[in-house]
């Protein structure tokens, strides 16, 4: 079956440096196989199907688009911290 994969917001590409490819792949691949083949991971990037979130597991079907998307990280650093305010 044929996949086509989408890199966006500039930030990942493939190894060519496209931001399209189209893959060939066993019938029953799922998401996790797709980036262990591009040599990826799930904590860098995640994965939509067709326009839908989609977890590791989903299994594509020939024809799907995979749009992968840099992973949203960050955050407060040096722990939690309470504010208390009095009125």
């Amino acid at each position: 079956m044929k996949v086509t994969v989408k890199y966006v917001f500039g930030l990942a590409r493939g190894r060519d440096g496209h931001d399209t490819m189209t893959i060939e792949l066993p019938g029953g691949t799922t998401v996790f196989e797709v980036l262990q083949r591009l040599g990826v991971s799930s904590l860098e990037l995640h994965a939509a199907v067709n326009g839908q979130s989609a977890i590791d597991g989903t299994v594509l079907r020939d024809g799907d688009e995979v749009t992968l998307i840099p992973a949203i990280q960050g955050g407060a650093t040096g722990g939690a911290r309470c504010v208390s305010v009095s009125v």
